[in-house]
């Protein structure tokens, strides 16, 4: 694991969506560099550090027109026009910005407007494959997986003539292959190199990049996923290779890897800063207190190297599947352990609808007042309260029968020289009664997030602490 400065709280935007509906409040088309300073302003909110400008890069033509044919699509955009279709932001022709959002010389502007206010900018970067149409096809067709025409014929889902020759599909290997994209082959030095440049110059108009499905390049999944296709593996892994390389020109430049299949822990090894942590969303989702504490009793030192969430634009809306009660125990879960934090535009405003990456508009929805109020306060608190600067430590409260751990209460601390605060929430759809080692002579005061403070005393009996369902409190003792 690298070492890095704060972890970053990031906030996760949909470009084409967020300047579509800039467009439609100012009354003309804008691009990146002519976003209003005021629209910049709501986004630097309390102790966001980085801003994720989500699908940037020039689309593929082909996905966009074979896009045309998904049903599926329209269940989200009803109305949806032609020009709301831009095609997957995920199969991508080229690394540049698209001149729909004004080119790299608008994100310059941009990135100066956030640089400004504090803020860095994240992009994304798609190891795995690219669109079927990338110049790399016709220039460095040795980059791909090739076929034949048996191949092509027997296979027709998994492999596709294009201008360069017959080349395998990307795929995931638990899934069947993207239609709308070519494998790259990871083993490839060419591409490697390829790769190191591209992601330089990543790092030269921005501050961080997003590796999308870092770890199906690894060379042990790599191998495992293709066989004796991709030729030898070589002595050096993908990652180490590439983000050494890139680090010797952008030492400070961030890498985060959206990762699965418990190879957090390798990746962090190979270079990552961060990693995705979506277990302990699907933990929280479950509602499972007991994999919850199973999970945070990992190595601190690994712990603030994970990213946490409760949606981003692969996940279903957290208000979707999160009753709001539940919703908010869960932020101030995300919110006050240790690592990274990502939020999605849209989860303040409580929208339910997924939006797809391949569309450039999203239906109207009625903010929810009360889910925006909580995050507004969350995030207020959590910028004022700068946990992240003491040393945290997972607690343990026991059950009413005190001799096992409570199936209810998720507790942990943040230690600082004068002062330590304890955050207890009731993960459960009832009241609990828990026992906490809670020195009441040096409870200074209590807070509730969203209601302020709150009369300590009557949450705290002795040793024991009782919460209503969904509830927390946040108690801040003097050492």
């Amino acid at each position: 694991m690298t070492p890095h400065p704060t972890p970053p709280i990031i906030y996760e935007i949909n470009t084409p969506i967020f300047l579509h509906e800039i467009g439609q409040r100012v009354g003309y088309p804008v691009t990146l560099a002519e976003v209003p300073d005021k629209e910049w302003d709501a986004i630097a909110r309390p102790g966001v550090s980085m801003v994720w400008l989500m699908g940037v890069w020039k689309r593929s033509s082909l996905a966009r027109e074979m896009a045309k044919d998904e049903p599926w699509l329209k269940k989200t955009l009803p109305d949806m026009q032609p020009e709301d279709l831009l095609g997957s932001a995920y199969s991508i022709q080229d690394y540049t910005v698209d001149e729909l959002y004004g080119g790299n010389e608008a994100l310059a502007v941009a990135r100066r407007k956030l640089k400004e206010r504090g803020i860095g900018i994240m992009l994304d970067y798609v190891p795995n494959h690219v669109g079927i149409d990338h110049r790399w096809v016709t220039e460095h067709p040795n980059y791909f997986l090739p076929g034949t025409e048996h191949e092509l014929a027997k296979h027709p889902e998994a492999f596709v003539q294009t201008a360069g020759g017959i080349f395998a599909k990307g795929k995931d290997p638990n899934f069947d292959p993207w239609s709308d994209v070519l494998q790259l082959n990871a083993f490839s030095e060419g591409l490697r190199n390829e790769v190191i440049s591209t992601l330089s110059f990543i790092a030269s108009i921005s501050d961080g990049v997003r590796c999308d499905m870092a770890m199906l390049m690894m060379n042990t999944i790599f191998k495992s996923t293709w066989g004796t296709w991709a030729g030898p593996a070589p002595a050096t892994d993908y990652w180490p290779h590439i983000i050494t390389a890139v680090r010797e020109k952008a030492p400070d430049f961030l890498f985060l890897a959206e990762v699965y299949w418990d190879k957090q822990q390798d990746l962090l090894g190979q270079g990552f800063d961060f990693c995705y942590d979506k277990d302990l969303y699907d933990d929280l989702l479950e509602g499972s207190v007991h994999r919850i504490r199973n999970h945070l009793q990992a190595p601190v030192a690994y712990q603030n190297h994970l990213l946490r969430f409760l949606e981003n634009h692969d996940e279903e809306r957290a208000a979707k599947e999160f009753t709001v009660a539940k919703q908010m125990a869960a932020a101030v879960i995300i919110a006050t352990l240790p690592g990274a934090h990502l939020y999605h535009d849209g989860q303040r405003e409580g929208r339910l609808v997924k939006v797809p990456v391949h569309v450039g508009r999203r239906v109207d929805e009625p903010v929810n007042e009360a889910i925006a109020l909580f995050y507004d306060k969350l995030w207020a608190f959590i910028a004022q309260k700068n946990f992240v600067v003491g040393e945290w430590n997972l607690l343990h409260p026991l059950s009413r029968f005190w001799h096992r751990p409570s199936h209810h209460v998720l507790a942990w601390e943040w230690t600082r020289e004068t002062q330590r605060y304890i955050i207890a929430v009731n993960y459960s759809p009832q009241k609990a009664h828990v026992a906490l080692d809670i020195d009441r002579s040096k409870v200074a005061h209590a807070e509730d997030i969203l209601n302020g403070h709150v009369n300590w005393t009557e949450y705290i009996d002795g040793t024991r602490l009782a919460l209503d369902a969904w509830q927390h409190i946040v108690i801040t003792l003097e050492k």
